[in-house]
């Protein structure tokens, strides 16, 4: 019986260690328009582990055991805010990249709201052929575009991308 109660407290004990090590984390300006928009960050965190997924039309919390990996996952599904709980990913690539034509991937455009949104995040670069789905947006400008100046601009507007020249 002693035996017995000693398993079933160090079961207790793992579960809780288990339940423990899950991170609540919330991202807070990002960008989910429509129904469009909420069903593939469900989907990005959903196939990272997360569970809870709730989507409100600035604000996505979620529960994972591996938060960090749920984080990328949304980014990489091109979405982006203020992360707490997880750790925010680096965009990759574009330290000191400074070009007249760069190439946007990676980015979430489901719907006209999403086009317009991103048109006007990327009006102050240059031109840019935004139209709702295109999987590559090209902004083109006389002078150099800042690609760190941009990618930080789309991120505050709740979007994240890949940018190439």
């Amino acid at each position: 019986m002693l035996r017995a109660i000693k398993l079933m407290l160090g079961a207790t004990v793992l579960f809780a260690a288990g339940a423990a090590q899950a991170s609540d984390v919330k991202v807070t300006g990002i960008h989910n328009c429509c129904g469009g928009c909420a069903k593939a960050i469900q989907t990005a965190l959903t196939g990272a582990g997360a569970t809870d997924v709730v989507c409100k039309p600035t604000e996505v919390t979620f529960t994972c055991p591996d938060g960090d990996k749920a984080v990328k996952a949304l980014f990489d599904a091109g979405y982006s805010g203020k992360v707490e709980g997880a750790k925010t990913p680096e965009a990759e690539g574009i330290k000191g990249l400074k070009e007249k034509t760069l190439k946007i991937t990676g980015i979430h455009n489901c719907c006209g709201n999403c086009t317009r949104a991103l048109q006007g995040v990327l009006k102050p670069y240059g031109t840019a052929d935004v139209k709702p789905r295109a999987e590559v947006i090209t902004v083109t400008s006389d002078s150099p575009i800042d690609a760190e100046a941009l990618m930080k601009s789309l991120r505050d507007a709740g979007f994240s991308a890949k940018i190439a020249k």
